[in-house]
């Protein structure tokens, strides 16, 4: 286990992860994505993190939406969202910078989901303006108030 891994892995529990599956069975990324499997699976995310830095290369965490659904499931606990959010300034360091699809919020710069995850928003709710899927969910949430204040 990497040094800088060992504190974040601590934090987030991910030791205590069974491998019951049941964050999988949850995760949306199975919809989004048509190769949705083990290694971007949160249950996967999780043992990679556990493995080292491979994880780190890989698109897995990249394609979390950071719903939360994983960590909400979890009967062990583990921070599966968390773990991803405290890996990914790892993985820009490593990279160099944020992965070359990534889109960033149009108002402050924050990092959106990426453009599959955005795609299946856009298809699963037609009903939300399209300039609110550009922003991230602060901004969404700012923009939202000053437009129906």
């Amino acid at each position: 286990m990497d040094a800088e891994f060992g504190p974040i892995l601590a934090a987030r529990s991910a030791g205590l992860c069974v491998e019951c599956g049941k964050c999988v069975t949850v995760c949306p990324m199975a919809e989004m994505y048509p190769d949705f499997g083990w290694e971007t699976s949160p249950r996967g995310l999780v043992q990679l993190a556990l493995r080292g830095r491979e994880l780190l290369a890989g698109q897995g965490l990249w394609r979390c939406t950071q719903c939360e659904a994983c960590t909400r499931t979890c009967p062990a606990g583990v921070d599966c969202c968390g773990l991803v959010a405290d890996l990914r300034p790892l993985a820009r360091a490593e990279l160099g910078g944020e992965p070359a699809a990534e889109a960033v919020c149009a108002m402050c710069g924050a990092p959106l989901p990426p453009a599959p995850v955005l795609a299946y928003l856009r298809r699963a709710l037609p009903q939300v303006p399209l300039e609110y899927l550009d922003l991230c969910p602060a901004c969404r949430r700012e923009r939202y108030i000053r437009n129906n204040s």
